[in-house]
Formats: C-alpha cells, sequence, structure tokens
C-alpha cells in the first residue's frame, strides 16, 4: 500500500509510553472462547510490532505529539521521514515510538535482539531494540539516488538482514530494463553497514521471502515505470515487467524469473514456503471513472476508501500461485477475485498448507489452499467489527494468527479453522499502516 508515499507529510515528534489495552468480552457470533479449549490470554506470549503512516494524528499527555519534546528524542529533524512504531503485547500492553524512518514494513530478528523498519521510497532505514524502542542504528540506501524497497529478511540467526532497494527513478530506455533493476543489500544487523549486494532482476523490488532455509530468496518486482515525458507514476500505472524472481543467495544467481505480462497491474507482496509454494499478489489501479465502474453494483452507502489516495482506487486482481519452472496461475473463482482488491498482506501457514490474504478494500481475508490454489474460505471482516484489514501475522504459538485493521483493531484467528478469538482480541490505535510483525 503507498499512502501519498512521495508526498508524505514528514512532520510530527515522538511518541514512547505504555498502557494497558482492555480486551472485548467473547460473544457468541463465529468465535471461539477461551473455554472452549483455546489457549487463554496469558498463554499467548508474543508482540505485534506495527509501523504506523500517519503520527500527525496521534496525541500524548493531552497535546500533539510534534509539541511533546519528552517523546520526540529519536527525531532529531522534524523535515525528514519519520513514522510511528506500535508494539502490542498479547497480555494488553502497548509501547509506541517515532523512529526516523519512512517504513512500511517490520522484521524483528530471531533471536528477538534487534528490529529493522524498513524504508520505502526514500533514503533510510533504521534498527531498534524490540523491548525499548530505542533507535540503535541509521544507515542510507544503496546509492545516490536509490530508494527503500520496504521489506526486510534476517538471515545467519540475525547478525545480517537482506533488503530490497530500487534504483534511481527514471523513464525505461527501449531494450535496456536492467538499468532500472533493484538490488538486495546485504547488510550487518547491528549497524546497517553495507556488506554486499545482489541484482533482483527485476524493477523496483517490494516484498522478499526466505525458502529452503535461507538457500533461495523469492522477491515481488512491481514492474511498473514512469511514462516517457512523465515525472511520476501514473493512475493506471504503467506496467512493463511485473515479475516474481527467485535468487541463489550463494551468488546471486537468478534461479527463475516469472513475468505476469499484464500491463495493468503490478506485483506488490507475496508469501512464500517452497519453490512450489509462491503466493504472490497482484494490485491494479484505476482512475475515478474506474473507480466508480467497480463499485456501481454496491447499494448500500459507504465511505471512500481510507487505504487509497484522492483520484486512485484499488481494482479486482487475481492473487497468484507461482511455482518454479511453471508460469504463474491466479487463484480462486471469477467471483472470489472479484473481491481481489488491495491485495495488501499475505502469509503461509506451513502446517495446514494455506496462504492467508488480506484485501482492505473489500474488507475481505481470504484463505488459499496451498497446493491447488482454491479459495478454502473468506472471511468478511465488517460481520465482526474489523474494517479494511491490512496486516497478517502468524504469533509465535503455533495456533493463532493476528489481523489488524489498517487505523486500529487487531482481531486473532485459529489457524486452520479460522474461527475468530474473540478472548484475544486487542483494540489498539495504529494511525493507518500496511504490515505487521509478531515475535
Amino acid at each position: 500500500m503507498t499512502q501519498s508515499r512521495r508526498t508524505f507529510l514528514r512532520g510530527t515528534a515522538g511518541l514512547c509510553l505504555a498502557a494497558p489495552i482492555a480486551a472485548c468480552e467473547s460473544r457468541a457470533e463465529t468465535v471461539v472462547s477461551s473455554k472452549e479449549g483455546t489457549a487463554p490470554r496469558a498463554a499467548v506470549k508474543a508482540s505485534v510490532y506495527v509501523p504506523g503512516y500517519f503520527p500527525q494524528a496521534a496525541y500524548a499527555n493531552g497535546v500533539a505529539v510534534a509539541n511533546n519534546r519528552r517523546l520526540s528524542k529519536a527525531v532529531r529533524n522534524q523535515d525528514e521521514p519519520f513514522r510511528m512504531l506500535t508494539r502490542i503485547d498479547m497480555d494488553g500492553q502497548i509501547r509506541q515510538a517515532l523512529l526516523p524512518a519512512y517504513a512500511h514494513d517490520v522484521k524483528i530478528s530471531p533471536d528477538r535482539r534487534l528490529g529493522v523498519l524498513c524504508g520505502f521510497e526514500e533514503r533510510n532505514q533504521v534498527a531498534f531494540d524490540p523491548d525499548t524502542l530505542e533507535l540503535v542504528a541509521e544507515a542510507p540506501t544503496f546509492a545516490e539516488g536509490w530508494r527503500g524497497g520496504g521489506h526486510a529478511q534476517f538471515v545467519d540467526g540475525g547478525k545480517t538482514v537482506l533488503l530490497s532497494e530500487r534504483a534511481p527513478l527514471a523513464t525505461l530506455k527501449p531494450g535496456a530494463p536492467e538499468a532500472l533493476f533493484g538490488r538486495i543489500t546485504i547488510r550487518d544487523a547491528d549497524t546497517l553497514a553495507l556488506k554486499g549486494s545482489y541484482s533482483t532482476h527485476g524493477i523496483d523490488p517490494h516484498d522478499i521471502r526466505l525458502i529452503e532455509d535461507g538457500r533461495y530468496l523469492v522477491v515481488a518486482n512491481y514492474g511498473s515505470v514512469i511514462k516517457p515525458g512523465e515525472t511520476e507514476f501514473s493512475v493506471p500505472r504503467h506496467v512493463v515487467q511485473a515479475c516474481v524472481t527467485v535468487i541463489d543467495m550463494t551468488d546471486g544467481r537468478l534461479v527463475d524469473k516469472q513475468v505476469t505480462n499484464r500491463g495493468d497491474a503490478e506485483l506488490r507482496h507475496l508469501a512464500a514456503g517452497a519453490q512450489d509454494r509462491i503466493f504472490a499478489i497482484q494490485a491494479r489501479l484505476g482512475d475515478d471513472a474506474a473507480g466508480t465502474a467497480a463499485m456501481r453494483s454496491r447499494d448500500a452507502a459507504y465511505r471512500a476508501d481510507i487505504t487509497s489516495e484522492r483520484g486512485m482506487h484499488y481494482l479486482s486482481a487475481a492473487t497468484l500461485k507461482c511455482e518454479v519452472g511453471k508460469p504463474p496461475r491466479a487463484m480462486g473463482r471469477k467471483a472470489e477475485q472479484a473481491q481481489m482488491r488491495h491485495g495488501l498482506s499475505i502469509a503461509y501457514d506451513a502446517e495446514h498448507d494455506q496462504a492467508i490474504a488480506t484485501f482492505p478494500s473489500a474488507d475481505r481475508v481470504m484463505v488459499f489452499d496451498g497446493a491447488s490454489g482454491e479459495v478454502v474460505q473468506q472471511i468478511d471482516t465488517t460481520r465482526s467489527g474489523l474494517r479494511y484489514p491490512c496486516g497478517v501475522t502468524l504469533l509465535p504459538d503455533g495456533k493463532h494468527y493476528a489481523v489488524t485493521g489498517y487505523w486500529e483493531n487487531l482481531f486473532v484467528y485459529e489457524r486452520g479453522s479460522h474461527r475468530l478469538v474473540r478472548d484475544l482480541c486487542l483494540y489498539p490505535m495504529f494511525f493507518g499502516h500496511s504490515h505487521i510483525t509478531a515475535a
């Protein structure tokens, strides 16, 4: 998701507080309660991290956070990009802090020693302490003019972090897409110092996932470019090579490249469990006329999509199943694909061989069978009170996963059954977000 990513408001201040969040009472809807065998809240020892997009909407101690000096120590220059990181503990505690990165996703090292806020479309990323949320390190992008790709993965037990990074903005020269290919930067986790890099073999890389014990890295490449004679991306996007690439991390060799051959849909996010378990989310944008046409059959009054931008609408685009050596194929039936608007976060549950994806513009969570790609469950989250489901993450207890609403609320579901566990739901505010991570 992009929230005015190239013109985002850059001014606010720091927020760092801890307070309990009250849980909602369990009710008899499509839910399961702890009395029915689900682990009680105290047994689910986990924290969920959420990078918030709009800290200018936040207040602390009765004043806007921009005016609260005590809470802004990590932000030295309010004219530079920063966002608010929220950590929600499953026991109901919350901690928040502003950090100087135009963050999109967040990743925590396997040993919980470090976290990384992944810069997106800007020039820096930061490392932080997952417990205190204190700033640990800052680093610029790969080279002058390069932009953050928004996602990361830890390797070497947390000693090294991989970041997706994008080449400088430029129009495509005929026959030379390689000039716009992004890179995977290999960085020391403690300092974010650059140790090396590999080509992503695709334009504008974004989400990245490791498979086969870290031997291969799977990359989602947007594939969109600026049209000749223009200075910004158009709506709809001008897509020349949306693709999934698989890279051998021992030497950077390209193992496989699957191009969608669609000129109107970017390839943004993915989940992966093996070479035959890659699930890729497409995003298709339309102008106001296309948005009106897409919603013409919606009789009940509705508000404008708060996860989008003025003059831009998310249209349906099928999520893809990819296997190394085979062409990508659309998942789901036509009626289900019609609800795949603004596919955003996706996680792969290896135990149940299912991929769980969010579609905030349609208020949907969809569950795909890992082998066939069929939609095995479709959840209308508005029926239980969750609007614009964005983030999804598997909780480390092995039994649950969390889904977060764009602006607020964290709902917990059972893996496999996908029943809502109302006892474990929490209701914090995030101030807009795309992705979440549990540790």
